[in-house]
């Protein structure tokens, strides 16, 4: 009787769940660590309290802690190009190519996006509390050095190529065929709530945030902190989703393998 066989297929689906299983579980412990951290630091809403608490009983500094509050521009905010009522204190205006290129191989034109130009504009802000008073305020420091902030699309434009017999010939030769310049206008707007975690001192009754001394990441978050929280949660679920997912699969092929192995040596006894 033949010696029962392994399958190449087998073997490779069984270690490819193993090894992607391994990561997600890496992956998900990763980021558990980074949930973590983060419900360990000091979190304050811009106001009173955290005026206090720097007065007081920090010596007028927070090494590392979380402030949320509303955006509000130190002079002239920033207006928007395209609509006149909108403003902010962060403006990106980025030009893309958007092409398409001939892929000789599958036959196919491949579609392709190139940041031809990016302009980014800002104005001094500080963070003012959601409601109340605005006699209490944290001024932002070296903002776009900060990580993590996303900034909302105002505009999208797309301006088509013109066809012709001129680009048409460009086309045969070069093998590229253009589709337009997509022009987008990206702001931090005046009025939303942004997260900020940093260093929090307290100088001549002025609140900043600005980069941690002591080389911790500095972040900006455009949503409150339990939003924030909640997004990190959802990524840790994913990755344990996937882990699941792959170790029951893995195992699902090793005891298919091992079945067929007992049914094996049990057939000669009978």
């Amino acid at each position: 009787m033949s010696d029962v066989t392994v399958s190449p297929l087998e073997i490779i689906c069984l270690g490819s769940s193993i090894a992607f299983a391994g990561l997600f579980y890496y992956l998900r412990g990763q980021k558990q660590k980074e949930v973590d951290e983060l419900l360990k630091i000091p979190r304050f809403k811009v106001g009173e309290h955290l005026k206090q608490v720097l007065k007081t009983g920090s010596g007028g500094m927070l090494c590392y802690a979380v402030v949320e509050g509303k955006v509000q521009a130190i002079g002239e905010p920033l207006q928007s190009v395209n609509f006149v009522s909108c403003l902010g204190v962060i403006q990106k205006i980025i030009k893309k190519e958007q092409k398409k290129t001939w892929n000789p191989l599958t036959r196919t034109w491949v579609f392709g996006e190139y940041t031809v130009n990016e302009v980014v504009n800002s104005v001094p802000f500080k963070l003012v509390p959601s409601a109340g008073d605005n006699n209490v305020s944290v001024h932002v420091i070296n903002p776009l050095s900060a990580a993590g902030l996303y900034l909302e699309p105002v505009r999208e434009l797309t301006h088509k190529a013109k066809e012709g017999f001129l680009y048409y010939l460009n086309q045969y030769i070069s093998k590229e065929k253009p589709i337009g310049i997509l022009e987008v206008e990206e702001m931090l707007q005046v009025g939303s709530t942004v997260t900020g975690i940093g260093e929090l001192i307290s100088s001549d009754n002025v609140i900043k945030l600005q980069p941690p001394s002591n080389g911790k990441d500095y972040l900006l978050i455009a949503t409150d902190f339990k939003s924030f929280l909640s997004n990190q949660e959802t990524v840790v679920n994913m990755w344990k989703i996937f882990t699941a997912v792959c170790g029951l699969f893995g195992a699902s092929i090793f005891a298919v393998i091992v079945y067929r192995i007992y049914h094996h040596t049990k057939r000669p006894e009978k």
